[in-house]
């Protein structure tokens, strides 16, 4: 009976008795979140109570669907590397390999490629890469997700076809994604940051996947939101050093590693690796 009691009083004051902290990186691409949210990201993943959500919003496909070589699991193959990589630095003395997990996981109806390693669960939504300027591609009808923002488009299509969204249907199922923060310890999202005088010439899948997840959020206070600067990070100085430095170059080599193995030109390169050593970003914490 005393025990009984005890849990209820709990579950009023809305505090769950296996809360964690809980972080959300959106990750538009599959190979944002290395570039420009990490060495935050390894922070996460190295409290082994903290649980780490990625979720990558688009394929990242560059209009080729699920053909050019399978260039769509190429970057999803370079992201889980990633995420196999932080794993590892964080615990180089323990052997993880038995815990990796890759399914479908039914949400809101639809079906989401899943990947759990350890602390980490990575959704993979596959939306369509919606082009720099958010005109999309011709190969998916130009759909975009800065077109469903806006409107323009009334719903998109996944580049392998088996789930099609509207807008409140988007919301709801990465509303189902991210935890209610009443009954966590507390929830951190980390996003592009919106305002172009901070993050200047940004990707549309950038902004429009920020903006999907501050909609989402409306009904999700209090939580620390993190805004990062991402493209223009190249024409900031270096500001990542030591040890963060080399998990900010490994994470990237091994993303990098599963592109090449899948048939695909390295991203090792000037004009990606411009972006390491660098990670520029506020934190504000939004109450209702």
């Amino acid at each position: 009976m005393h025990s009984t009691v005890i849990l209820t009083f709990f579950l009023l004051l809305g505090i769950s008795l296996n809360a964690q902290p809980v972080s959300v990186f959106v990750s538009a691409h599959p190979d944002d979140w290395q570039l420009f949210m990490n060495p935050n990201a390894y922070h996460a993943v190295s409290d082994t109570n903290h649980h780490v959500i990625i979720l990558h919003i688009t394929a990242g496909d560059a209009g080729n669907g699920m053909g050019y070589n399978d260039y769509t699991l190429a970057r999803e193959e370079g992201s889980k590397r990633a995420m196999r990589f932080l794993v590892k630095a964080a615990y180089p003395q323990t052997n993880f390999e038995d815990s990796i997990i890759t399914t479908i996981k039914s949400i809101n109806n639809h079906n989401l490629h899943f990947y759990k390693y350890r602390n980490i669960s990575s959704y993979f939504l596959r939306l369509p890469d919606g082009n720099f300027d958010g005109a999309g591609y011709t190969m998916h009808n130009h759909e975009s997700l800065s077109k469903l923002l806006t409107g323009e488009k009334s719903s998109i299509t996944t580049v392998d076809g088996m789930n099609t969204y509207s807008l409140n249907d988007l919301k709801e199922t990465i509303g189902e994604i991210i935890p209610d923060p009443t009954f966590q310890k507390s929830i951190s999202v980390h996003i592009a940051e919106i305002d172009s005088s901070f993050n200047p010439k940004d990707h549309s899948d950038h902004i429009s996947s920020a903006n999907l997840i501050l909609n989402v959020m409306d009904n999700k206070t209090p939580y620390h939101l993190y805004n990062y600067v991402e493209y223009h990070t190249n024409n900031l100085p270096i500001n990542i050093f030591p040890e963060e430095y080399q998990i900010n170059v490994g994470t990237w080599g091994a993303t990098t590693s599963g592109i090449s193995d899948f048939g695909h030109n390295s991203t090792w390169d000037e004009v990606h690796n411009s972006w390491l050593g660098r990670q520029y970003f506020t934190k504000h914490l939004i109450r209702d």
